[in-house]
This record gives structure tokens, sequence and C-alpha cells, in this order.
């Protein structure tokens, strides 16, 4: 069988310039009740990754430093392209303020709880099937 697709690897700059083109991804991390993989919509403030959460929602203890991953996909199934950045970093990180495209919570209700994260390390990959 033959391969015409690629898979290419995105260094730190190129996953960082995907992240700010998305508003949707999902942070992970291990909390008291085992690994929680949740969707936020979130905007970008320099480096720092940043969302709103509700108070008691799973999501608001991310305002103390905890180790967590977010990831953010492009899949275009159409075209077969596609492209997911995966960083690791820190919550808990200080937010001086809310990016200018940030983007309302999917849910209803108050999100009045700002979380930031700051990414330490950066993965990604493109890949084109053909």
């Amino acid at each position: 069988m033959a391969q015409y697709g690629h898979l290419t690897t995105l260094d730190a700059a190129e996953c960082r310039l995907l992240l700010a083109t998305r508003t949707f991804g999902r942070v992970g991390w291990n909390s008291a009740s085992g690994v929680q993989i949740l969707p936020v919509s979130y905007g970008v403030v320099d480096d720092l990754i940043v969302f709103r959460t509700a108070a008691g929602s799973p999501l608001a203890q991310l305002v103390q430093p905890v180790e967590v991953s977010f990831q953010v996909d492009d899949l275009d199934p159409e075209t077969s392209t596609g492209w997911s950045v995966l960083l690791h970093g820190m919550s808990g990180a200080p937010v001086a303020s809310l990016p200018e495209n940030m983007p309302f919570p999917w849910p209803p209700g108050d999100r009045p709880i700002v979380v930031g994260i700051l990414p330490d390390h950066y993965a990604g990959r493109s890949i084109a099937a053909i």
C-alpha cells in the first residue's frame, strides 16, 4: 500500500500561533476524583491560556497551581488534513486582563472565575493524507 501523506512536527512557535487561531479546547488534569478532561472556550493573552468557569465546577479548582495539559485540534475530513497542539503547564497563573476577543463560555450561567494556564512545553503535529 502506497503512502502519499505526511506528518509534520510543529515547533513551539507554530503551536503558539495555532493556539491563537481557535477558541475551543480541552484541559486535562489529575483531580482528587481522578483524571478530568473537560472542554473550555478560551482566549490567549501573551503566552497564557485563559478561560472562565463557574464557582463549584471541577474547573474552578484550577485557580490553584495544578499541572495540566491543554489540547486544541483542527481537522478537515474532506481534505484529510489537520493539526493538533498539546501543551503542558501549570494552572493558577495570574491573569492581568482578559483577551479582547475572549469568547463567552458555551454553558449558560455566570462564569466569574478566571483561570490562567502558563505553558512550559508545546508539542504539535500537522497531517495531510494526500
